[in-house]
């Protein structure tokens, strides 16, 4: 289910390296938070897989994340 969330609402397109190494933990950084707990340990994958709604509010948050990132919002 997440993984048709995350091309229905075009978060494939959004991403790119320095994101996507951000949400695995692998920053250049040794400070950064994300590099002791990556975002990815923060998902309940077999939830994400099967529940409809749970998939719908992770790539909302997701979204959120990355307009973080990108200084859009805050």
């Amino acid at each position: 289910m997440v993984f048709y969330y995350v091309l229905k609402h075009g978060l494939l397109r959004r991403a790119d390296i320095e994101k996507i190494r951000f949400f695995f933990g692998a920053t250049a950084d040794e400070l950064f938070l994300s590099r002791r707990w990556p975002l990815i340990t923060a998902i309940d994958w077999p939830r994400a897989l099967l529940s409809p709604s749970y998939a719908g509010a992770l790539v909302a948050w997701l979204k959120y994340r990355a307009e973080l990132y990108e200084g859009g919002s805050g």
